[in-house]
């Protein structure tokens, strides 16, 4: 029973993990960014951190709230680059005007100089749900786009390859030593008759 509960959840972690691959190679190819988007900036802080994969679901800018408090956070094209991965921006709608929003990440000392964000630059707004970092998930996508190069990444994406390796060794082990009734010097020998 505990065998199949922990199979279980190695089966779980490794889908997540696949999913989150293929969800970041289709990003890095198509600039897919529904549902999970990976932050990589730390202008959300405390809220969003570096390496949080943040779910975020399409929105009509009629229904994102503005405000300074307690605002959407919004997922856009940084004015002027719409369609271009490398400007998805992460920040809060902290006021609305004629033609779009003024966004401010929370980490920030003013709003962003770029604003306003036209309407239709606006891909999505943030669910408040998200995989945090401290997984590691989000770090290693960013690692696999290119996107982060700093020490912690390779380190983290190595660990995470000594550990897999690891628990894939010793299952193989276990159930190949299940299958064969045990340790093989246990078993007694055949011998062959003189």
């Amino acid at each position: 029973m505990k065998t199949s509960i922990k199979n279980v959840g190695y089966g779980l972690l490794l889908a997540t993990a696949a999913a989150l691959v293929v969800l970041s190679m289709l990003h890095t190819a198509f600039g897919v960014t529904f549902p999970l988007l990976v932050v990589k900036s730390g202008s959300m802080r405390p809220v969003i951190e570096v390496g949080d994969i943040i779910i975020v679901l399409p929105v009509n800018p009629s229904e994102i709230k503005a405000d300074p408090v307690d605002g959407d956070v919004i997922v856009f094209y940084r004015p002027g680059e719409k369609g271009s991965t490398g400007s998805i921006i992460v920040h809060r709608a902290v006021a609305r005007v004629t033609g779009g929003f003024i966004t401010k990440g929370d980490a920030n000392a003013a709003v962003d100089y770029w604003g306003p964000v036209p309407f239709d630059h606006v891909i999505g707004r943030w669910t408040g749900y998200s995989i945090p970092s401290w997984t590691g998930i989000g770090f290693l996508s960013l690692f696999l786009r290119g996107e982060i190069y700093f020490p912690i990444g390779p380190f983290l994406v190595l660990i995470l390859i000594i550990l897999n390796i690891y628990f894939i060794v010793k299952d193989f082990s276990r159930s190949r030593s299940k299958k064969t009734g045990g340790d093989e010097s246990t078993q007694p020998s055949a011998s062959i008759p003189p």
